[in-house]
């Protein structure tokens, strides 16, 4: 009976992995994509205007993948901040900004003290150049609590890590 009752809570706990581990290939933009990352099967996706918004299952992590001409990026970013704005996040000091390459991928990663609710809160966004033939770049903004940063980081570096060409 122990033996049946360890098989069954690894299959039940592997079946919760897999959620994690498997991943469905999106590319940006939809039409004509020129940029492909992998998104964990039981992530949520939306399409937006210029990519796409993605939710972790327990919505404690959100981020919006799009591509953007950088003539267009102040405009991007205000749009964002807007709608942080809205859902009642509030700036809580200046950016903290820093640059680094990871592969071929030239990454400004710009971090956001913020608060929510009252509460501290994870905003960030990092702007990609992944040297895409027509000079476009991608833009990931970042929304997530705290503790739903930590327990979704491998997730999120993994999704991070696979930004590539469309498959």
């Amino acid at each position: 009976m122990a033996d049946f009752k360890r098989m069954v809570i690894g299959a039940a706990l592997l079946a919760c992995l897999a959620g994690e581990v498997a991943a469905r290939q999106i590319n940006l933009p939809s039409r004509a994509p020129i940029v492909g990352i992998d998104v964990p099967a039981a992530w949520k996706t939306s399409p937006t205007s210029r990519g796409v918004e993605v939710k972790s299952p327990d919505e404690e992590v959100f981020f919006w993948l799009e591509t953007y001409r950088p003539a267009d990026e102040a405009a991007v970013r205000k749009e964002h901040n807007g709608y942080f704005a809205g859902q009642g996040v509030t700036m809580a000091g200046d950016p903290q900004i820093s640059r680094f390459e990871e592969g071929s991928l030239k990454v400004q990663a710009t971090d956001l003290p913020a608060t929510w609710q009252g509460k501290p809160t994870v905003l960030r966004y990092l702007a990609i150049d992944a040297g895409l033939p027509d000079g476009r770049m991608v833009l990931l903004s970042y929304w997530a609590s705290p503790e739903g940063d930590r327990r979704h980081a491998a997730a999120f570096k993994a999704i991070v890590n696979s930004l590539g060409s469309p498959k």
